[in-house]
């Protein structure tokens, strides 16, 4: 079993949202991935993949009241999920010294298991980066979500936890962006993929319904097979066509329009 956190030093860098369109990817090649909520204060995966609530959650297992089989549930392409609750009334009670056995658990049912870390690094994030043995670290091209990467890294690395790649998120491919080769200098990490700003994504998440589901041939949703690709080692799949951005649509009808080159 791979187990591999999925960490951030801030919020809203689409951290959930690859860790559960990658997971799908690997569920349709037929690999047996549980996908865990450890962000106990904010419950995204239940809500990303349209349940609002779960009779047993990760709240339940840190209270030591079940075993964390019991929480778990299948979602689309039998990809298997661990919710937290949406109450937060228990949190404070939470024993987070319980996250890594509870994680270790999983090995007779998973090939993979994917931990959606909190953002930045606190006490329960930092539980659940030590309950895995690799970590993927999402980050946008911008100075802001850098604040917390560099300790993040560290953090993992003193804890014997291996860091496989940055995975650099909303990517406009613009000039000003932070760029992949200066990011590796910063962080001293390699950047495993990159993934382009998509408004598909974004309309996934408001409609809680996975990008892979929704919107399978868009952009974003072919960089995350690419993605899965460079994790397992395995080819590519085949696909439909990718669906282009209305930008990158308009910019082939003007050139053509023009007589100039088409876009690639």
């Amino acid at each position: 079993m791979r187990s591999i956190v999925f960490a951030s030093g801030k919020g809203g860098v689409g951290k959930t949202s690859i860790a559960i369109n990658l997971g799908l990817v690997l569920a349709q090649q037929g690999k047996r991935v549980v996908v865990v909520d450890a962000d106990v204060s904010m419950a995204n995966v239940g809500v990303m993949l349209g349940v609002e609530r779960a009779p047993i959650s990760l709240h339940n297992v840190l209270l030591g009241e079940t075993n964390i089989r019991d929480a778990v549930y299948e979602g689309p392409y039998k990809l298997k999920y661990v919710p937290s609750a949406l109450s937060i009334e228990r949190v404070k009670k939470l024993v987070f010294e319980r996250f890594k056995g509870a994680i270790e658990e999983l090995e007779p049912v998973a090939d993979y298991v994917f931990i959606d870390c909190p953002p930045g690094l606190n006490k329960d994030s930092e539980y659940a980066i030590t309950a895995a043995k690799e970590m993927i670290l999402v980050v946008t091209p911008d100075p802001s979500s850098l604040a917390d990467a560099l300790k993040i890294i560290n953090f993992a690395g003193k804890n014997n936890v291996s860091t496989i790649g940055i995975v650099v998120n909303m990517s406009l491919n613009d000039k000003a962006e932070i760029k992949p080769a200066d990011l590796e200098t910063l962080l001293s990490t390699k950047v495993m993929h990159v993934i382009p700003m998509d408004l598909e994504m974004r309309k996934a998440s408001i409609a809680q319904v996975p990008l892979l589901i929704k919107t399978p041939t868009s952009s974003a949703a072919h960089e995350i097979r690419v993605l899965a690709s460079l994790l397992t080692g395995e080819p590519l799949p085949a696909e439909t066509k990718v669906k282009k951005g209305v930008l990158q649509s308009l910019l082939e009808s003007l050139a053509r329009l023009f007589g100039g080159k088409k876009t690639s």
